[in-house]
């Protein structure tokens, strides 16, 4: 078997068994950001890793999104971060993902996701995903114990290109997680999110993209809470990008302690691609 065929199996399965048997050390869910033009460099050709993506920064206003794992805290105020991805193959991606948290006067949490897709054909993907929070200079807890969000998953997208729009069904089933349903963390631990991806790009330089997933308990029902991202982009120059956004986080259902609550956000900021 040639070598350099050889050495990118074994980096999938090391990837996969990642994945697959380790609990997540590191909820931050991907922000979605519809990038059609976003240079490839593959490794699997080149033999050396490229890394493409962008640094952002958002501020949030108004924003009642609280600041730590336990949903606790000051208003989340600003967040910074950088998206990077590793393109393996023309079948193959790895997307690293870091969110940093603000109230105005601290820095209160930080997110992590990774995520590695790979493609089965054209419209089929399959996806493992690996999420967490931390705080920072702060301990949540949750039923009296020391708490921090913390999840991994297998799932599937269905993608489809059609002109400037870009669409992708997916879901996600979790084998590891202590995320709870409800915003109040009342629920039972979440066993799945399903969702759709909405893009557009026009040549101008701009893009809308729309992100819709729910979070359940009980794995093709119509759960407990949902999330909505939607983010306009717009490219000032080469290297700097405007953003103008909205995310809300709501339950569905009142919880067993009779809460409904909700969470929601403005967002400006900027992002500098890479």
């Amino acid at each position: 078997m040639n070598f350099e065929k050889l050495r990118f199996k074994c980096l999938i399965s090391i990837m996969v068994i990642f994945f697959l048997l380790f609990p997540a050390l590191l909820f931050g869910y991907e922000i979605f950001i519809y990038r059609p033009h976003l240079q490839k460099n593959f490794w699997s050709q080149e033999h050396k890793v490229s890394l493409h993506g962008d640094l952002f920064a958002y501020f949030q206003y108004p924003c009642n999104f609280p600041s730590y794992n336990d949903l606790s805290g000051e208003e989340d105020r600003w967040f910074f971060g950088f998206q990077n991805y590793i393109f393996i193959s023309p079948r193959a991606t790895f997307l690293a993902q870091l969110v940093t948290h603000d109230d105005g006067q601290r820095r209160t949490k930080f997110d992590w996701h990774f995520a590695f897709k790979y493609s089965l054909s054209q419209n089929l993907r399959l996806i493992f995903g690996h999420d967490s929070n931390h705080d920072s200079e702060h301990q949540s807890y949750l039923v009296n114990k020391p708490y921090f969000l913390n999840r991994n998953y297998i799932g599937f997208g269905l993608p489809f290109n059609i002109g400037s729009f870009y669409l992708e069904p997916f879901t996600w089933f979790f084998h590891h997680s202590n995320q709870r349903g409800h915003l109040d963390l009342s629920g039972n631990k979440l066993r799945q999110e399903m969702g759709l991806r909405l893009g557009y790009w026009h040549r101008q330089g701009l893009s809308l993209s729309l992100q819709v997933l729910s979070q359940t308990e009980k794995l093709f029902s119509l759960g407990q809470a949902y999330l909505a991202d939607l983010i306009l982009r717009v490219k000032t120059f080469d290297w700097l990008e405007l953003s103008l956004g909205a995310g809300l986080w709501a339950d569905l259902q009142p919880s067993r302690w009779g809460r409904k609550q909700k969470f929601f956000r403005l967002i400006w900021g900027v992002a500098i691609p890479f």
